[in-house]
């Protein structure tokens, strides 16, 4: 069905009433339905079914309007001061599906120099209806009454083997007749959307839509697959690169599986767009399981706690400062649930899952 939405196939798979219904279940939870709904339109769909994928459909449309109609106004206000951007993910990709609103997305990204942060918010709440809500490691959280934004100064992550080639993101950026408006080279496009697959993938896994991105990231642009390959090599990530290419050929060209493909398949297919909370709960413990896993938790490294809690300013303080804001963090209620349901899931985790996952874990070498 997937094919079929991204006009890759015509050839429709014979459904069930029942099969209609479990499409949808899934379309919500990966929130693929727009691509689902191009693909059914012309299929003998029950008509109650139909006109579930047809709300799913427009809904989607109208917040595609919205964050095209947002990015512009984004865009205007940097232009007009001459303040370098970006625009990053779906704002980029959704360009290369059929349809723009076949790419789902739940905010809109764009990158600023850092030195051009506090200039670029007070522009943007000056000359839209964006207000600032927080400041997180890597980004500006705003938000309008439609649209939410994350402004962001930098690519990290905070893992320090994707870090070091994210941190050089403006060097892969070219300008463009557009404004101020700067594009990635196509390698650092594709580059930046495997790093960030690997990052959810081990922060509680993946869903289908990062499959199709890449997918057509690499068939509808010219590229140099050595270079990207180079980049993933550089960044331990290659591996994971071969085989996420290789689980989009199987969705997508109809590719034969592997026993890694199917794995990965089956981890992909758990959950929802950011994959599930037991997949979480694995990744959580790659590295030490249990009570050691919780009490490395309490006591992160000092890079790791200065960047979740820098202040709104970005002042450097004690590492004191930093543990003291991260310690009062745990007296607020709901704060207290979190921890308390995070420390049940590790204390009473099902090991046979998570050695399951430590061998997908090695066999895509994360």
């Amino acid at each position: 069905m997937i094919r079929c939405g991204l006009e890759l196939s015509s050839e429709l798979p014979s459904l069930t009433r029942e099969d209609y219904t479990t499409l949808l279940s899934i379309g919500t939870q990966q929130s693929i339905q727009p691509i689902l709904y191009h693909g059914i339109k012309c299929s003998n769909v029950p008509e109650e079914i139909m006109q579930d994928f047809d709300k799913a459909r427009m809904r989607h449309t109208y917040l595609t309007i919205q964050h095209i109609a947002a990015l512009k106004n984004v865009s205007e206000a940097l232009d007009k001061s001459m303040i370098p951007y970006v625009p990053l993910k779906g704002s980029v990709i959704r360009d290369l599906y059929p349809l723009p609103e076949l790419r789902t997305s739940c905010d809109i990204d764009v990158l600023v120099h850092e030195e051009d942060l506090d200039k670029a918010v007070q522009i943007i709440e000056s000359q839209t209806d964006f207000r600032t809500l927080h400041h997180a490691y890597h980004d500006i959280s705003m938000a309008n009454s439609r649209v939410h934004l994350e402004l962001h100064f930098n690519l990290k992550e905070n893992m320090e083997n994707i870090d070091k080639l994210l941190n050089k993101a403006w060097d892969y950026a070219s300008p463009t007749a557009s404004g101020c408006r700067y594009v990635f080279s196509p390698e650092f496009q594709i580059f930046h959307v495997i790093a960030h697959m690997s990052y959810h993938f081990l922060h509680g896994g993946l869903g289908i839509r990062p499959f199709l991105d890449l997918w057509l990231l690499r068939h509808k642009t010219q590229y140099s697959e050595s270079t990207i390959c180079e980049m993933c090599s550089e960044c331990g990530i290659l591996t994971f690169y071969k085989e996420c290419c290789a689980l989009s050929e199987v969705w997508l060209a109809n590719a034969a599986h592997s026993e890694t493909t199917e794995m990965l398949e089956s981890y992909c297919l758990s959950g929802g767009v950011f994959g599930s909370e037991e997949f979480k709960n694995a990744g959580r413990q790659k590295e030490k399981r249990g009570w050691r896993y919780i009490a490395s938790r309490a006591f992160p490294s000092a890079d790791e706690v200065k960047a979740y809690y820098r202040d709104d300013t970005g002042k450097d303080h004690s590492l004191l400062y930093y543990y003291g804001k991260r310690f009062a963090s745990w007296f607020g209620k709901e704060r207290r649930g979190e921890l308390k349901r995070r420390i049940h899931e590790v204390l009473h985790s099902d090991q046979a899952y998570l050695d399951d996952a430590d061998e997908l874990f090695k066999r895509l070498g994360l």
